[in-house]
């Protein structure tokens, strides 16, 4: 079996959807008897790299020149369409079905192929998840629904991104995959983290609501704020810092390489995610596993995650609101208690066994 996965981002660029593509092709490595490529982007030149024997990673040079590898736009999405399209039309004979994960653009090259295709919606596929992208995917709506209607298998990574797909095209048929966690690297510390360290990994973007969250930290008597993450609002959020004299509570750390992550999470005390819209998001999940309780906004599906086990949901763009969760949590001795947050093993098995029925 030999499957064509799409993504136009994959470590080291984009966010969320890249690290779940990376760990899936983790537990795809361990089934050998499928053969995978990987079409993503590149932050540099063009380069294809071999994972292992089954897996081949082919990026595309998308005039990234390893700046904003965090942020994409429609030129640089357009480019990545061009060339993986250009790509798999030439080499389309060589792959049992394709798998467009993030839906676009991938959906739209699979469709072109006339391959067996599947399509995971990881988010910005759909009108009301990125508002900067609105105008465009009501513009093609039509057109989306002909790309997602004729798929032989539709997936959401949460409950609330299936609902918000089912808004547009109600009439499709969409099954939940959730994201995972490598337990092995995101586990809570041994001992009980006493420095009042509120962690947020984000990319500073709009969407992400992070100034808000610089905002909180003027009304919290003591507390100190990691930011790790890079983005187009870096700047602008270092000036509020400096405007609000927040410089000794907040430390920007840049960005910091996935592998790397776990141990900033232990020495932390509270996880804070101030998005305006979100999925599932993987920093929430790696949060929560590494033990600690969180505050997120009540958006997207932090809802599904989130409940009084394990820390508290707020208002979103509510500074004062944001400022008073924190204080409580960072008050209190509560721990994460996650529940259900399965392995990345699971989701693999789930897609393998599609790709071994495809097509239907």
């Amino acid at each position: 079996m030999k499957a064509l996965l799409i993504n136009y981002e994959y470590p080291p660029l984009g966010g969320g959807t890249a690290i779940a593509n990376y760990y899936l092709l983790k537990e795809f490595s361990k089934y050998k008897d499928l053969k995978l490529d990987l079409l993503t982007s590149a932050a540099n030149n063009y380069c294809e790299q071999k994972l292992n024997s089954n897996i081949r990673i082919i990026r595309f040079d998308i005039g990234k020149n390893n700046l904003q590898l965090h942020h994409q736009n429609l030129q640089t999405i357009f480019s990545y369409f061009i060339q993986s399209t250009i790509w798999t039309l030439r080499h389309k004979n060589n792959y049992d079905l394709i798998h467009a994960f993030s839906g676009l653009p991938g959906c739209i090259t699979a469709w072109l192929s006339g391959k067996p295709y599947l399509v995971s919606f990881r988010g910005a596929e759909e009108p009301g998840y990125e508002p900067r992208y609105d105008w465009l995917l009501k513009l093609i709506k039509p057109l989306l629904k002909i790309f997602y209607g004729q798929a032989k298998y539709l997936d959401a990574n949460s409950l609330y991104l299936k609902n918000l797909v089912l808004k547009s095209w109600p009439d499709l048929k969409i099954q939940v995959i959730n994201n995972g966690i490598d337990a092995t690297k995101f586990f809570p510390a041994k001992k009980i983290v006493r420095q009042p360290i509120i962690l947020c990994t984000s990319r500073l973007a709009a969407r992400k609501g992070v100034e808000y969250l610089i905002k909180a930290m003027a009304l919290i008597p003591k507390g100190k704020l990691l930011l790790v993450g890079v983005g187009k609002l870096e700047s602008a959020m270092k000036i509020l810092v400096k405007q609000l004299h927040l410089s000794k509570k907040v430390k920007f750390l840049g960005m910091i390489q996935h592998d790397r992550l776990p141990p900033i999470y232990r020495r932390s005390k509270l996880f804070v995610l101030p998005s305006l819209s979100e999925s599932q998001s993987n920093s929430l999940l790696e949060a929560l596993a590494s033990g600690l309780p969180a505050v997120a906004t009540n958006i997207g599906g932090n809802p599904e995650l989130i409940n009084e086990k394990n820390g508290l949901l707020v208002t979103p763009e509510n500074s004062q609101e944001l400022a008073q969760a924190i204080s409580k949590l960072l008050n209190s001795r509560l721990k994460s208690k996650p529940g259900k947050i399965y392995s990345w093993e699971k989701p693999a098995k789930e897609y393998y066994q599609l790709y071994s029925r495809l097509p239907f």
